[in-house]
C-alpha cells in the first residue's frame, strides 16, 4: 500500500503547497521532502517500498539504485521547449527564445527505453513576451499538470498509465538486467 509520497522539488517554498494537495485525495499519506541527491540518500530504506517519488520541476539526478527501492515508481514534472527536445532551454542564447512549450509528466526509471509519458499539455508564448513572464506562464501549466494529476499520484496504483511510452508486454524483467 502507499504510505509515503517523497517530493522532490527545486525549492522549499514548493514543497507544502504539493503535499497539501495530494493530502486532499489521501488523508493517510506521509510525505518526505528533498531538494537534493543527498536529502534523498538520508531517507530511510524500510520507507522507500511504500513510497512513490515526485520531482517537480527539479533539476536533480535520481541515484538507480534508489530508483530501483522505490515501490510506487518515480514521476517527473518538467517543462521543455517544443524546438529543441530534450534540451532545457534553446542552444545558442542569441536565439529567439521558444514560443512553444510542453510540460510533461514522465515515469523516471533506469531503463531510457521504458520511460513513458503519464502527462502532457503544451503551452504556447505570446509575442513579445518577456523572459519573468514566459516562465510564470510554462511553471503554471506545470503546476496546472500536476493539479490535474494529483489524484493519481496520491492513489495507491502500482504504476501511473501511459499517455505515450511502452506497453506493459515490454516492462523490464530482472533478466533484462543481465
Amino acid at each position: 500500500m502507499l504510505k509515503t509520497i517523497i517530493l522532490l522539488t527545486d525549492t522549499v517554498q514548493q514543497q507544502q503547497p504539493l503535499a497539501n494537495l495530494l493530502r486532499e485525495h489521501n488523508r493517510e499519506l506521509a510525505f518526505c521532502s528533498a531538494l537534493r541527491a543527498q536529502d534523498l540518500s538520508a531517507i530511510e530504506p524500510e520507507i522507500l517500498g511504500e513510497a512513490r517519488l515526485v520531482s517537480f520541476a527539479a533539476d536533480v539526478a535520481v541515484p538507480e539504485k534508489f530508483l530501483l527501492q522505490l515501490g510506487y515508481g518515480a514521476y517527473k514534472f518538467y517543462a521543455a521547449p517544443t524546438q529543441y527536445p530534450g534540451l532545457p532551454s534553446p542552444p545558442d542564447e542569441n536565439d529567439e527564445a521558444p514560443s512553444c512549450y510542453s510540460v510533461i509528466a514522465q515515469s523516471m526509471m533506469i531503463w531510457p527505453d521504458f520511460k513513458k509519458v503519464v502527462g502532457l499539455e503544451t503551452v504556447t508564448i505570446p509575442d513579445g513576451t518577456v523572459a519573468a513572464e514566459r516562465e510564470r506562464l510554462v511553471f503554471s501549466r506545470l503546476a496546472h499538470l500536476f493539479w490535474r494529476m494529483s489524484d493519481m499520484i496520491a492513489g495507491g496504483a502500482e504504476e501511473l498509465p501511459g499517455i505515450i511510452g511502452v506497453n506493459d508486454s515490454q516492462r523490464p524483467s530482472l533478466s533484462m538486467m543481465n
